[in-house]
């Protein structure tokens, strides 16, 4: 690979983005967290909110839990904030409060794998580490010329282990953002720039001309689909709520929902523990697509009559903009609020 032709091209082309105006390595850390499975125009303003609230590792392992989670709603996969929020903490109690600078320290901490890991010390630290994810692999396949499933981890491993011998050979900071920043601008999953990239001389698949081929990248299986009786309940100016303890979405609040394609069933179900509630408006039928499942949701609106359940929290309905939610429940507008 011509590194100095990636590099030159990265320096002169690059993206003027907040968190490369400088090595912190906290502000770098935070970026890759926001970045994982998540577009760049979407991390941009949550970036911004997030440094200027928790400026610093240890306003970050001071941070209230509900609060941090307001403060990334709506950007999803809220379990890597939760594991920030543990890896703050233990940078306060392990390294005394210092952003570690080796990556077995790093690699340590809770949440941080071995392509944030690597981003970070190469980024912030001019390390050599390799730093492949799907762009970057995306990027070497094709300049490879490489047509094996990189769907599986075997496959990926190579990607990572070419990557790292050319890192070695680059200079660390220059060379993972501009990769990165070629397979996001150029080397893109559909209709590529091949006439705008600095390493179409030596790209396989461009002198083959099937980029659409590479990388080859098998189906996944099917995503569990989960129909659920989502149910609005209001109590004179109140509303009520629930705090997930579930992994998917723990922390976040949302309406009372029960796994069923059956409203009857599920009132039934709470007359039995004395919930009695009158339901006042049709379904309306809500559709959330997360990574792994789907959420097929009949939202009723009610009101209570008599009962309630001890995980339901009773707040008033201009209050529910204070508390985290995720999309999937913000999405379902309260009839009796302007939005």
């Amino acid at each position: 690979m011509d590194i100095y032709k990636l590099e030159a091209w990265y320096l002169k082309n690059q993206r003027k983005l907040p968190f490369r105006e400088s090595k912190n390595s906290y502000h770098i850390w935070v970026s890759e967290v926001m970045l994982q499975q998540t577009q760049v125009d979407t991390v941009l303003p949550y970036f911004s909110k997030f440094i200027e609230k928790y400026p610093t590792v240890l306003d970050l392992a001071n941070a209230n839990e509900e609060e941090l989670h307001k403060t990334v709603e709506g950007l999803g996969y809220y379990r890597r904030f939760r594991m920030m929020h543990q890896a703050a903490i233990t940078i306060m109690r392990d390294f005394k409060g210092v952003f570690p600078d080796q990556y077995e320290h790093v690699r340590s901490l809770p949440g941080v794998g071995a392509y944030t890991a690597g981003a970070i010390m190469s980024i912030a630290y001019n390390q050599p580490f390799s730093a492949t994810d799907g762009n970057v692999i995306r990027v070497l396949a094709r300049y490879l010329g490489d047509d094996q499933d990189m769907r599986l981890e075997k496959n990926k491993k190579r990607m990572d282990i070419y990557q790292q011998q050319m890192i070695e050979k680059a200079t660390p900071w220059i060379y993972t953002q501009a990769i990165m920043e070629l397979g996001a601008l150029i080397c893109r999953p559909r209709q590529p720039k091949c006439d705008l990239c600095p390493l179409q001389e030596h790209c396989q698949s461009y002198q083959q001309d099937i980029q659409d081929q590479i990388p080859l990248i098998t189906r996944p299986l099917k995503t569990k689909v989960y129909h659920y009786i989502t149910l609005v309940i209001e109590d004179q100016e109140a509303i009520y709520l629930r705090k997930r303890h579930e992994e998917l979405l723990k922390g976040m609040y949302e309406y009372p929902q029960y796994e069923s394609e059956s409203l009857n069933f599920v009132l039934n179900e709470l007359e039995q523990q004395g919930i009695v509630l009158d339901i006042y408006e049709e379904k309306t039928a809500f559709k959330h697509v997360f990574s792994h499942q789907t959420w097929l949701m009949d939202v009723y609106h009610a009101r209570r009559i008599k009962g309630s359940h001890p995980e339901w929290i009773r707040i008033s309905k201009h209050d529910i903009f204070n508390y985290p939610m995720a999309i999937a429940h913000r999405k379902i507008k309260l009839t009796s609020i302007i939005w």
